[in-house]
């Protein structure tokens, strides 16, 4: 990293002395400043990165994709290069002569380099900066520029590097014209290089760290004041951004944000990290970690999948509830080496034995808990809770519990959430608490008298034994004991934030409609048996035109499929139907794997059973399994042979167990591909259980699954058995999914067989008109996918000087769920935001698609003009003086607007039929284009 602890030595006797008093402090740092985060860790966390202005990193730990990322909203990317110094790691100064090294720095374990040495500058600029132009980098963070100052004393020599330094940044430039530089330090040469870089840094304005001694310690006064006075010189007399980087530990978040805003007070722009900067810091905006580290075992699950671990089925709904995505690790490969406070808001495990290698796992969780990271241990730990370990937790074990009857000794509302246990639970070991601050929630007494405490929390986290999670009842039905909401924001200690939902936008909820292509070919049980795809289309798509995303298997109705003789009909219906403007096109494979785990490239299409009886995908006559087929070729088929010519397919529907390969999201990302289904989302007022309440995403590798918001007609028509009208049931689904929380859009999803019979159609018309009478939004499945997809990498950050909130990336995700807690937003200073609308589930806030949203919050209710309800997505929301001027339009349906506090305005709607409700206004249109809505208030 860094190494200003080198320059503190020869500029104690330079400067110091002639140093007066404590430096007065300058204006705090101007709004316009840019927020500068520094990152040299192994894994980038590109979601907290991207929130920045600049990027500081190390470009060898970053490839295109993440670079990609970073910079999708603006952020610009300054690659670290080391000029004073050769750092050991990479290895490729080997050919360099002896005499370019002044000597070793044994403190960072690099060698200090002779700048006047022709050799080494070549070196560096066609060894280390022309590969870093080339990969596209067009800012550099200079380091190291004063470490000669370890081995020359004489003033000749020490003038000789620095001219050498001022030069070699003048050849940056004329060799790369647009580079943008970034020092650190240099200070005696500002003079000449001023106008040839962006800006300067220096380490420890108040908090540094001792590389020799390796500890923390408090800036000296003298030294603090001579690095202000620099630093403050370098904004006042050059005008240009000043840069403090200041160390602290980990574990000390709260000393971090007032030491960047002691900085930031000071004029200065603040970055507060670890030394090594592999800590997602605090700058001039903190970034809220968003993610929820989940750690699994792989070796105890059916194909190794996350999807069937207990914290992906149990946990991942409720934390995406409260707005975290989980970050998946296996507990048996590599674990997280960089710093994870700060990038992560705690870590949870739900384990169902004890994991191998224990001991390195416990080391591993240990060191995350004293570096301040909140962790959950539901269910069995893997590891046993003793030594250190429990001397962290507050715990200690009991002695061995007598099995027998047990009884509740004492208990709070922590748990019995969805119902208390039925019968006596009896734990084979127990903890119990040695510290008052770690609070019990339960507390039981063994048969032998012996009490212990399967459910607590603490300032470290909390634990939940499994007798306390999920209680089994008739088969297929679950109920949580605990409640996950609550003990999850109490162990990982979540703020109250503004909360990312994928569940609604501008105050109403999502519908989505889409159709798996199963069945299109077979007939049905009508008069004259016609085929399912024509009933669908006829008695179905014709009759509810909203926006629905149609899906075919080409194995089934193309003519090198398993119905060749009926492949020209069939193809024609497809046709008609992807004609219709209110239909996105999908593709549903080639082959409709039913377990995408078990297939393998070239085996034989047909081969292998899976549990529920099924081929591992269909007998396509002389076919060999090709993933690119399934994917890439289904959808060149559709695009070529049964698309319109201004029509392409959008989505790929996953089929089967819906366990698709990082290789295959890779895949459907590449053809352009957004993507759907799988998932298991039933609950029924039979099973009203969250159990029966699957996640939003999948994350695989690189890539994100998004599942289907409920399940489709197969569940509940127990496999197209009986009842057949059953589909009907999912309007309680829906509703189970609404409240009290809004944990999922509306999804009517079924498959053409569901034209098979009366009592099926019956059952979707009975869903249709359900749908159709809720406030909804209806979106297609592409629109829905890259919401959720966009949910889960949306910035939320907290400024540090005023305490409003910026939001990053909210282009598709365009929904805050707002704490009562943080009160309503203020529509006057915020940018970004067009409305509120408060709803017995939450306060939705209404943002309007920009890349960087400023909320700003206060305690009343707003009565500025604002959006209340639509049915359509904000195209415009600009606001001038006392002139708005606004745009909305649907996917497919008749726009309607409601607009708030436009008591007193006059609002110009050509288009749209208006009707006033007290200081509220309904916009009523007959086409999905409102035109320009321009609102004169004042």
């Amino acid at each position: 990293m860094t190494r200003l602890s080198l320059g503190l030595v020869w500029l104690a006797v330079l400067g110091w002395l002639t140093q007066g008093t404590a430096v007065a402090a300058d204006a705090a740092v101007s709004a316009a400043s840019p927020s500068v985060a520094f990152y040299y860790g192994n894994s980038l966390p590109t979601e907290i990165l991207n929130q920045y202005d600049w990027v500081v990193l190390e470009a060898a730990h970053a490839d295109e994709r993440d670079l990609r990322e970073i910079r999708r909203y603006g952020a610009e990317v300054f690659a670290y290069v080391s000029v004073g110094e050769a750092e050991a790691w990479r290895q490729d100064t080997g050919h360099l002569p002896d005499s370019l090294r002044l000597g070793k720095n044994k403190a960072w374990n690099s060698e200090v380099m002779d700048l006047t040495h022709p050799a080494w500058r070549e070196y560096l600029l066609e060894e280390r900066v022309r590969p870093l132009w080339e990969a596209g980098h067009r800012g550099l963070f200079l380091d190291t520029l004063d470490s000669f100052h370890l081995f020359l004393e004489k003033e000749a020599d020490i003038e000789a590097q620095w001219q050498a330094l001022t030069g070699f940044i003048r050849t940056l430039r004329e060799e790369f014209p647009d580079i943008q530089l970034i020092l650190n330090r240099g200070f005696p040469i500002l003079d000449e290089v001023h106008d040839d870089i962006r800006a300067v840094a220096a380490e420890s304005l108040y908090q540094r760290w001792d590389a020799e001694r390796e500890k923390y310690t408090d800036v000296p006064e003298a030294d603090r004041d001579y690095l202000l006075n620099e630093l403050q010189s370098v904004r006042n007399d050059y005008g240009l951004p000043a840069i403090s980087i200041d160390y602290l530990p980990p574990s000390e978040r709260d000393k971090a944000r007032t030491t960047a805003r002691r900085i930031a007070e000071n004029g200065i722009i603040p970055w507060v990290s670890t030394p090594a900067l592999d800590q997602a810091g605090i700058g001039l905006i903190e970034p809220l970690p968003r993610r929820v580290l989940v750690m699994y075992n792989a070796a105890e699950l059916e194909n190794g999948d996350l999807a069937n671990s207990s914290g992906h089925l149990y946990l991942a709904a409720p934390l995406e509830y409260l707005g975290y995505g989980a970050e998946y690790v296996d507990v048996g490969g590599p674990l997280p080496s960089d710093t994870l406070a700060g990038r992560y808001a705690g870590i949870v495990s739900w384990f169902n034995e004890e994991i191998a290698d224990a001991g390195r796992y416990r080391e591993w969780l240990l060191r995350q808990m004293d570096n301040g990271v909140p962790v959950a241990l539901f269910g069995d730990p893997g590891i046993s809770l003793t030594g250190e370990l429990a001397q962290a937790m507050s715990i200690e074990p009991t002695p061995p519990l007598k099995t027998g009857p047990a009884s509740i000794v004492r208990h709070d509302d922590m748990v019995g959430f969805e119902g208390m246990p039925a019968s006596n639970i009896v734990e084979p070991t127990g903890v119990n608490i040695t510290r008052d601050d770690v609070e019990a929630h339960v507390v039981m007494r063994d048969a032998a008298g012996t009490e212990y405490t399967p459910v607590l929390s603490g300032d470290w986290g909390g634990l939940a034994s499994y007798g306390w999670l999920i209680e089994q009842g008739m088969p297929g039905q679950e109920r949580w004991l605990l409640d996950p909401f609550r003990f999850l924001r109490t162990a990982l200690q979540l703020p109250d934030m503004p909360v990312a939902d994928a569940t609604t936008e501008n105050g109403s909820r999502y519908l989505i409609t889409h159709i798996d292509g199963d069945g299109m070919v077979s007939q049905a049980d009508l008069p004259g048996t016609p085929y399912n795809g024509q009933v669908i289309l006829d008695r179905i798509l014709e009759r509810y035109r909203v926006p629905t995303t149609v899906s075919i298997i080409q194995g089934e109705t193309g003519p090198e499929g398993l119905y060749p003789e009926q492949s020209q009909t069939v193809e024609a219906i497809a046709r008609k139907i992807f004609q219709l403007s209110w239909v996105e096109i999908a593709t549903h494979t080639f082959s409709h794997p039913f377990e995408w785990h078990s297939l393998e490239q070239g085996v034989v299409s047909g081969e292998g059973q899976t549990s529920a009886g099924f081929n591992y995908n269909l007998p396509i006559p002389g076919y060999h399994y090709s993933l690119e087929k399934e994917i890439a070729g289904s959808t060149q088929y559709i695009n070529e042979q049964l698309a319109p010519v201004d029509k392409k397919t959008r989505v790929v529907l996953w089929t089967g167990d819906a366990q698709p390969s990082a290789e295959a999201l890779a895949i459907a990302e590449r053809e352009g591909l957004l993507n759907l289904n799988g998932g298991n989302t039933s609950a029924t007022n039979d099973n009203p259980s969250l159990t029966a309440v699957s996640p939003m995403l999948r994350p695989q590798g690189e890539y994100l699954q998004v599942y289907a918001p409920q399940i489709n007609e197969n569940v509940y028509t127990n496999d197209m058995t009986a009842p057949l009208w059953g589909y009907r049931r999912v309007i309680e689904t829906y509703q189970i999914t609404n409240q009290p929380r809004r944990l999922k859009p509306i999804n009517i999803y079924y498959h053409f067989y569901s034209a098979g019979s009366p009592a099926l159609l019956s059952a979707l018309h009975e869903v249709y008109g359900y749908a159709l009478e809720q406030e909804i939004l209806p979106v297609y499945v592409s629109t829905y996918s890259r919401a959720a997809q966009n949910w889960y990498h949306l910035g939320i950050a907290r400024r540090l000087l005023d305490e409003s909130w910026q939001i990053t990336g909210a282009e598709a995700n365009r929904t805050l769920r707002l704490p009562a807690s943080l009160g309503w937003p203020d529509l006057q200073r915020s940018q970004g935001v067009a409305g509120v609308r408060d709803l017995e589930q939450g306060r939705y806030v209404a943002l309007t698609g920009e890349p960087r949203v400023r909320l700003v919050l206060q305690s009343q209710p707003t009565d500025k003009p604002h959006l209340v309800r639509a049915n359509g997505r904000i195209v415009k929301w600009q606001q001038d003086g006392k002139r708005i001027e606004v745009r909305l339009q649907s996917e497919v349906v008749p726009l309607e607007v409601e607009l708030g506090g436009v008591d007193g305005c006059r609002v110009d709607a050509d288009k749209a039929r208006q009707q006033r409700r007290g200081d509220h206004l309904i916009l009523a249109y007959k086409t999905p284009d409102s035109g320009l809505i321009e609102m004169h208030c004042g």
